[in-house]
């Protein structure tokens, strides 16, 4: 597989795992007022996704291994697309949920792929810009959702991306580029352990992701409660966190992370959260309010891309197995941070609980401290990377 024709495919995969991902949260309150569903039932969507997400993680490699990286990520795709025809679905609730729970599993096949095939291309530039354009997609889904309910109806705004995946699934090619990471010392039947340094990534990206939802989830209400905004107004102000993300990984796709080094890099981008989530804690002004949003996306934007490559580092001899285990931190995540910080809310108030945004990522950073160092690899001649996505040939599962 060329170059070109790789990375283009993954910038697309991800541009329509964002679109996806995020209309799964904007479809939420169709739930209710469409379908008549509960108020508690309304949020199960996402719940759906995480558990797709988790359980996927810890059997994705195993797939990868028996079908080959090439069907598998057609499997993927397909799945994905299964999803979106059962999201579109307004009849009731449940295909709905049934969707959401294979997109999770579809999306996390997906990270795998990408995250193994670029992680070390030109020292995490590509992936850097395919997380972008997975933003790209998140922006674009609202927008087209919104149109969908104006016009052909709310529940068919999934349904738009069905289209371009399938092309995708007929167009990925084989790949031609032999498997020639050094694999000899791994063992045929099971790949190596991840090990500590490995896990500590992990964890501190379980952490990184549950700040990143916690200010998708709350970030409204936190406006709302502590700088007197109007729900409508602070809903809009939100959308300065997803700016933020969009102008961070675009800041980064240029390489300088490469340069400054991982593990200062995510120092700063931590140090730079809590600065965002605490001017919205203290924000008496919706212009305060909105700077918040707005250093709080510049910071948890990179935080994503830069630990996947910090923590595959660390697992060299295993890279299908710990880009698997990475999207399960994504689904522990996202289904734990809004649902502690709501029940938090409920018993305190959305302004006291946001403490927890506060002490989540200073729990990261002494994470982040015990991380150490990757350890040097040569330099990237293009081979390695390409065979990421085809290690499955001979690593296993667990």
């Amino acid at each position: 597989m060329s170059l070109r024709h790789l990375t283009w495919t993954a910038y697309l995969l991800l541009g329509l795992e964002g679109y996806l991902i995020y209309s799964v949260g904007y479809i939420t309150p169709y739930l209710e007022s469409e379908l008549g569903a509960p108020t508690w039932a309304s949020a199960l969507p996402t719940s759906a996704l995480a558990v797709g997400m988790f359980v996927s993680g810890f059997v994705v490699n195993r797939v990868v291994r028996r079908l080959g990286s090439q069907t598998a990520i057609r499997l993927w795709i397909l799945v994905m697309a299964t999803a979106a025809v059962l999201m579109s679905l307004a009849v009731s609730i449940w295909p709905i949920l049934a969707g959401t729970l294979l997109l999770g599993i579809g999306i996390a096949g997906v990270l795998v792929y990408v995250i193994t095939a670029l992680a070390e291309r030109d020292r995490g530039v590509y992936l850097m810009r395919a997380v972008l354009w997975s933003v790209v997609g998140g922006v674009l889904g609202p927008i087209a959702l919104s149109a969908a309910a104006r016009t052909i109806g709310w529940n068919l705004g999934a349904v738009l991306v069905v289209p371009p995946l399938l092309v995708l699934a007929v167009i990925m090619p084989p790949s031609s580029t032999p498997a020639v990471v050094a694999t000899a010392s791994l063992d045929p039947v099971r790949e190596p352990p991840l090990g500590r340094a490995y896990w500590l990534a992990w964890t501190f990206l379980v952490l990184g992701i549950a700040a990143e939802f916690s200010f998708v989830t709350w970030g409204t209400q936190v406006a709302v409660a502590q700088a007197g905004m109007e729900l409508a107004d602070a809903t809009a102000l939100a959308s300065l966190f997803v700016v933020g993300e969009v102008l961070g990984r675009f800041a980064l796709s240029g390489g300088p992370a490469a340069r400054i080094g991982l593990r200062r890099m995510l120092g700063v981008a931590t140090v730079l959260s809590v600065m965002g989530g605490g001017l919205l804690w203290f924000a008496g002004l919706p212009a305060l309010a909105g700077v918040g949003m707005l250093v709080g996306g510049l910071g948890i934007s990179v935080i994503y891309p830069l630990t996947t490559r910090l923590a595959v580092a660390h697992a060299p001899q295993a890279p299908v197995k710990a880009s698997a285990r990475l999207t399960a931190a994504s689904g522990v995540a996202i289904f734990a941070a809004p649902l502690v910080l709501g029940v938090a809310a409920g018993l305190a108030g959305v302004i006291t609980a946001w403490a927890l945004l506060i002490g989540t990522l200073a729990a990261a950073l002494v994470v982040l401290w015990r991380i150490p160092r990757p350890p040097a690899r040569e330099p990237d001649d293009g081979t390695v990377a390409a065979a990421g996505a085809d290690l499955a040939a001979v690593t296993a599962g667990d």
